[in-house]
């Protein structure tokens, strides 16, 4: 079986998008907006300009598209996500630095597991994971496989740098000490009660 590369799901991912991506069902309710004249759509449309009317108290906008004229505006919402490239994210600087890895297009080539690296316990989801999650990775269907995917290995990849026993909370002896690591982990993994977890977590430093 030919497995696709990182080079070639990139490919794969962009021209599944062809620029961006909506579900079916949102698509039909959006459509139907339109159909109705409550809603506008305009593609391919950028902002040239946008001035604050302190008077009307609304937004003059201006746009590239010269048949395309904007009345005032109330609110604008910017529902843009985080830039493409993961190489112009200040915040991440440090750990690119630090930890080197390779990238397609700007996306990072995340391990299976959609950790940074093997040695390096930062998960990625959402739009960073595309080259994992594939086209829908930016969208809430992505994001949610993606920590899904992410919760499973957490407490493989804790017991990978070893900062697990090996026994999770309720295999625990019988005495029912667990050990702070373990009890992090549970309250990380989101197993039984997270509330319970804190509370032992708060007993342990008393």
């Amino acid at each position: 079986m030919n497995v696709p590369g990182p080079t070639e799901r990139f490919e794969m991912m962009m021209k599944a998008r062809n620029g961006g991506s909506m579900t079916p069902r949102y698509r039909k309710i959006l459509d139907a907006h339109v159909a109705r004249g409550k809603i506008a759509l305009h593609t391919y449309t950028t902002l040239k300009s946008v001035a604050w009317n302190l008077e009307a108290k609304t937004w003059v906008c201006k746009v590239n598209e010269p048949d395309v004229d904007l009345p005032a505006i109330d609110y604008i919402v910017f529902a843009t996500g985080i830039q493409t490239d993961v190489r112009s994210l200040p915040y991440l600087d440090t750990i690119q630095r630090q930890y080197p890895i390779n990238y397609v297009g700007g996306l990072p080539c995340l391990n299976e597991d959609l950790m940074w690296r093997d040695d390096v316990p930062l998960f990625a989801t959402g739009r960073l994971a595309g080259l994992r999650l594939g086209p829908g990775a930016p969208n809430l269907v992505g994001a949610r496989v993606g920590a899904e995917r992410i919760a499973w290995n957490v407490d493989d990849v804790l017991r990978k740098l070893g900062r697990m026993s090996g026994k999770r909370r309720h295999e625990s002896d019988d005495d029912g000490d667990d050990s702070a690591d373990e009890k992090m982990a549970a309250y990380a993994a989101a197993r039984a009660n997270r509330f319970d977890s804190l509370v032992a977590l708060d007993d342990t430093r008393v």
